[in-house]
């Protein structure tokens, strides 16, 4: 309207990455079957045995997602289920890089409360990070208001920080069962012994006191996201790309032609910006090579073939 001559009013893009749907990974399908665990058709006692060890895991699987006796101790797969990952949220930062958010999905234990989890290890019991109290997780995320309220009262344009965050499932892989990737390969950092991170710009907050037992999540929930009026955002100097890279000193032709002024390099660098760890080579990333997708069997709801298959040797 007026002398508003912006095609988009927010800085937005493309999202990109796993996009807002989240990952390819199913939980059910990276539970491990009946016959994994020892879990065989027949009279014996070690088979009894083993029906009693395949109950307790799957229990195990569904509550605490760790082994919570000597019976289930050594099994294998017994892990918190869930992927963390980042997301392009299409917002630009104030300093021109694209804004991601950082989503996990594995459960942090907290699902009732930080004394009842504290109660729960006192008595040696280990912490409730299985897929039940990862539903009750979700769904306190789900009906928190806070990112509902900060996307009402704020400006759209955000004030980011650079972090580092691990991503992929519990124990590092980026594959889910079927050989999909779980993640976006670009800017991939290897931690070595199979674990992965990346680098992103995120929104900044305004720091707040950590509470004691408190998670990370739970923290930023009370933090006040950092917003600015368009004025502002627009005068902070653009010194980043939009891939998250720092803009390269202009340089004077070959001609002897002045440097371009239209913002895409800067006249010097300035102190203290930091150069994302993943820039590097003709794109401006790290270059990761993704393997060839598996060719194993592919698994369909494992948790609900376990389930029947354990509800078929009680019944005999």
């Amino acid at each position: 309207m007026g002398t508003e001559n912006r095609t988009s009013v927010l800085p937005v893009s493309s999202a990109s990455g796993p996009g807002f749907l989240g990952p390819s990974y199913n939980p059910a399908d990276e539970m491990l079957p009946p016959a994994s665990i020892g879990v065989h058709r027949g009279g014996d006692l070690g088979d009894v045995m083993g029906a009693v060890k395949g109950v307790i895991y799957y229990g195990d699987m569904m509550g605490f997602g760790a082994p919570s006796s000597e019976m289930t101790q050594g099994m294998p797969g017994l892990k918190p289920l869930g992927v963390n990952y980042f997301v392009n949220s299409g917002l630009t930062c104030s300093n021109g890089a694209t804004m991601w958010e950082y989503v996990s999905t594995i459960p942090q234990g907290t699902a009732l409360g930080n004394k009842l989890r504290d109660a729960i290890h006192n008595i040696g019991l280990p912490e409730m990070r299985g897929m039940a109290p990862g539903i009750v997780e979700d769904a306190k995320f789900a009906l928190n208001p806070s990112p509902i309220i900060n996307a009402v009262v704020g400006s759209g344009y955000p004030q980011c920080e650079l972090v580092t965050k691990p991503v992929g499932d519990y124990n590092g892989k980026i594959y889910n069962v079927d050989g999909e990737l779980l993640v976006d390969t670009l800017g991939l950092i290897d931690n070595g012994g199979g674990r992965y991170s990346q680098q992103r710009w995120v929104q900044k907050y305004q720091p707040v006191q950590r509470r004691p037992g408190e998670s990370d999540a739970t923290m930023q929930d009370r933090a006040q996201a950092i917003q600015l009026p368009y004025e502002l955002w627009d005068k902070e100097p653009k010194i980043y790309k939009e891939n998250g890279c720092l803009k390269p000193v202009c340089t004077p032709a070959a001609d002897g032609k002045p440097p371009p002024d239209d913002g895409s390099c800067l006249k010097e660098r300035p102190a203290g910006a930091p150069q994302p760890n993943f820039c590097g080579g003709a794109e401006g990333f790290q270059t990761y090579t993704v393997a060839p997708k598996s060719t194993a069997v592919v698994s369909l709801s494992i948790g609900v073939i376990a389930i029947l298959a354990m509800i078929r040797i009680w019944s005999r």
